[in-house]
């Protein structure tokens, strides 16, 4: 099999260069960012089908908010022509449904003892100084627009801009957000302006992941290239690495791109992945090729190569096994970004054994007679400083290896679960800057919706439903973290209100809302989105049509999901008490999808964990025809794993959809050198050498490429260190610690367990 592919090499070069244009197309698909809470969902999620029933009924609540400050007062001429100059272009705007502030706003009105409604500023009054102090004095007494329309003191105004539905909103997001935050700029110039809300956040995230991805990617070759250029000191070599890790790349992002994916917070470590351990298993084959020429040298240059890509076939082949196991482990997760990371990062590698093997033949072919490895002298000394502690110092090696264990695991035990979306992003970001401003100067805003579900033959305008609601919102509104709420029977307040000519704080009766149940009867208002007319619709945020859903939105404060998590269930018993028997109240929209990220998380970091290990277990089992040594191999390989909880757990990082994956991608890179460890101890062993023996004959042919495999590691995985969102930043870090705690392993804790459980024909050394 070896000599065909020899044989064959530059009809497989063209094949992966046919492949690699094929899929060009494909990979500029995969490289337009996609952070939408969506994306970490299956399509046949129940939660995402919920979502998008939500999202039929109730519109996109992806909405851009944009708060104005206005120090003359919101109702003068020129802030509402600004509103208006801003309203008329965003909704010009493709992906924009409409634009909610206060020249479209509906508000109740009495006229000749009959409500109405009518919009609160009509276009001939906008010029007229004493209908606006009107109106003003209006709004700021209309409970249903103070805190979401108009601020008390009606010196700041916000307006709501509404994103369509739509199938393909991902690739309209960041193009609308760009958009209105251009108005806005262009429209208020110096007046004190800024833009919040999920599809701002989204579209920071894509902009960052966009922006990340081509930097690292090109730190990611050049790194490469330069410590390519260190080991190896012959260019032939290293352009032949450089070949496979591109090829690899470019297939696996082409294939991502081709099943519809696109890069997202979690994803875009993808193709430094591939770099790193396509480079990793590198290093091993032009050191074989060297032992070769050192052990035979009788061979001419094509039986050189041939029996050096035999010697190195079997223990290139089952690393790039274990490894593509470890990452495939992630295709058991839930949440689909995780499963499409393990996925196409474990193609990548896959890719990058054959491109290998292919590639690396080639080179050896154009080198000189009397190349040699560089020798690494530092590399030697270290490597021989560590055969030397654990051939004499065994206790000591033995303490250390149990404290840094014993450490680690206090330090993974108090590690938390939670997520926190706006928190990946940097703090000095304009996206941040702007949600604080926001925050500040207006209030919370973040919104928690709900659906409503009347219970027995009743409707959402059912006076039981409505009373239900209204007690329901005031008790909601005490919690802390809750600013204001809005139902149908805050619609209703209002309207009694006007009726009555003055506000009331006293609970309506049944017997009047069954009165202002007449006034707003649902046929009389149109219910296609599609239509203008809908605008004027006052009751489709807070019901449907046929009054068998309603919709209570609660306005707050933006939080993580754990702290979500323990608010709805605070809510949730709130609505027990409130609504109990009369109606049932479910979370809707983003926040039910933001929550259960938090067990994706989780079963995701354990299912891929332990999936992991079997799989790698078994291959080594297979791979090494030892039980006791694939078993020697386990310890080594999880210890990687608890050194970085436990570095999460010091360093308060929480397990989330940035870091749920890492254990599973760890135990995949720590197993390289621990397959290369075992498969030559297994060969020192089948030569009769004792522990002692088979130490010595293991580091020197697998001790130093397991060195500079680890300085690639420690020196790649840290660029991503430099990168923006703080998602990367924090698989940079943790798989940079994991790298270093791979290599203490392989070099002292397999070497104590190897002698602690000896061959049975070999005594254990004294």
């Amino acid at each position: 099999m070896i000599e065909r592919v020899i044989r064959g090499r530059w009809v497989l070069v063209g094949l992966f260069l046919l492949a690699m244009a094929a899929l060009t197309p494909s990979l500029m698909t995969a490289v337009i960012p996609d952070n939408a809470l969506t994306v970490w969902f299956l399509q046949t999620d129940p939660q995402l089908e919920t979502y998008n029933e939500f999202q039929s009924e109730f519109g996109n609540d992806e909405v851009i908010l944009m708060l104005v400050d206005a120090p003359e007062g919101a109702f003068t001429p020129p802030v509402l022509g600004a509103i208006d100059n801003i309203s008329k272009r965003a909704n010009d705007l493709e992906g924009v449904a409409r634009v909610h502030s206060l020249l479209t706003i509906q508000d109740a009105w009495d006229e000749d003892d009959e409500l109405v409604f009518r919009p609160l500023l009509p276009a001939e009054l906008r010029n007229d100084t004493g209908a606006l102090a009107e109106i003003e004095a209006r709004s700021v007494a209309n409970p249903l627009l103070v805190g979401r329309m108009i601020s008390e003191d009606a010196k700041q105004t916000m307006l709501w801009i509404e994103m369509d539905v739509m199938g393909d909103i991902d690739a309209h997001r960041d193009r609308i957000v760009a958009d209105v935050r251009t108005i806005g700029d262009e429209v208020l110039g110096e007046r004190e302006h800024a833009i919040g809300g999920l599809g701002v956040i989204y579209s920071g995230l894509n902009v960052l992941t966009q922006r990340d991805f081509g930097i690292f990617l090109g730190l990611g070759y050049l790194l490469m290239f330069v410590l390519l250029a260190w080991v190896f000191r012959s260019w032939r070599i290293v352009l032949a690495t450089i070949g496979v890790i591109s090829i690899a790349t470019t297939i696996a992002l082409g294939l991502y791109g081709l099943g519809g994916h696109q890069l997202n917070m979690v994803s875009v470590v993808i193709p430094t992945l591939i770099i790193i351990l396509g480079v990793a298993d590198a290093v091993h084959v032009p050191a074989a090729f060297v032992n070769v020429g050192r052990d035979q040298p009788e061979l001419d240059r094509r039986g050189r190569i041939i029996a050096t890509m035999r010697r190195i076939a079997t223990p290139v082949i089952l690393t790039t096994l274990t490894t593509m196991g470890g990452f495939l482990a992630l295709a058991s997760s839930p949440m689909a970004t995780i499963r499409h990371l393990g996925i196409f990062s474990a193609i990548g590698i896959g890719v990058a054994m054959l491109a290998t093997f292919v590639l690396m033949p080639i080179a050896f072919g154009t080198l000189r007679e009397d190349y040699q490895a560089p020798g690494h002298r530092h590399v030697h000394r270290f490597v021989g400083w560590a055969e030397s502690l654990v051939r004499n110092r065994f206790a000591l090696v033995a303490a250390v290896a149990l404290a840094i264990t014993v450490l680690a695991a206090a330090g993974a035990s108090t590690v938390r679960t939670d997520t926190y979306t706006i928190g990946y992003l940097p703090d000095d970001y304009w996206v941040v800057e702007q949600h604080e401003q926001i925050v500040e100067e207006w209030g919370h805003y973040s919104v928690v919706d709900f659906i409503v579900r009347p219970l027995g033959d009743r409707t959402i305008r059912d006076p039981e439903v409505v009373d239900g609601l209204r007690r329901f919102v005031d008790a909601a509104s005490e919690h802390e973290l809750i600013r204001q709420g809005l139902s149908i029977a805050d619609v209703y307040r209002r309207m009694a209100d006007v009726y009555a000519g003055e506000p009331s704080t006293e609970p309506l009766t049944p017997e009047q809302i069954e009165q202002l149940s007449l006034f707003i009867e649902p046929k009389a208002f149109e219910w296609d989105r599609a239509t203008p007319a809908f605008a004027d619709n006052i009751l489709a945020p807070v019901m449907t049509q046929d009054g068998s859903r309603g919709r209570v939105t609660l306005t707050g404060a933006m939080i993580s999901a754990k702290t979500l998590e323990g608010m709805l269930a605070e809510i949730d018993a709130i609505a027990e008490r409130e609504l109990g028997g009369v109606a049932e109240l479910e979370p809707a929209g983003y926040p039910p999808l933001y929550v259960v990220i938090i067990d994706y998380v989780m079963s995701s970091q354990i299912r891929g964990f332990f999936i992991a290990l079997c799989v790698i277990f078994l291959m080594m089992l297979i791979g090494l025809r030892s039980l006791r040594l694939a078993l020697i191999s386990l310890p080594p390989n999880i210890f990687p794993v608890l050194v970085m909880m436990g570095v999460m757990g010091a360093l308060d990082i929480t397990l989330d959809v940035a870091t749920a994956t890492v254990g599973a991608i760890v135990i995949g890179i720590s197993i390289d050198d621990s397959v290369h460890f075992l498969h030559h101890w297994k060969e020192a062993e089948s030569r009769g050498l004792d522990w002692s023996g088979a130490l010595t004959f293991t580091f020197e042919r697998a001790g130093i490429a397991a060195g500079i495999t680890t300085i690639l590691l420690a020196l790649g995985f840290p660029i991503l260190m430099f990168a923006s969102l703080k998602t990367v930043f924090y698989f940079g870090l943790l798989t940079t610690v994991s790298a270093l705690a791979a290599l203490f392993a392989d070099l002292f804790i397999l070497p104590l367990l190897l002698r602690m459980w000896p061959p049975r024909k070999q005594a254990v050394p004294d």
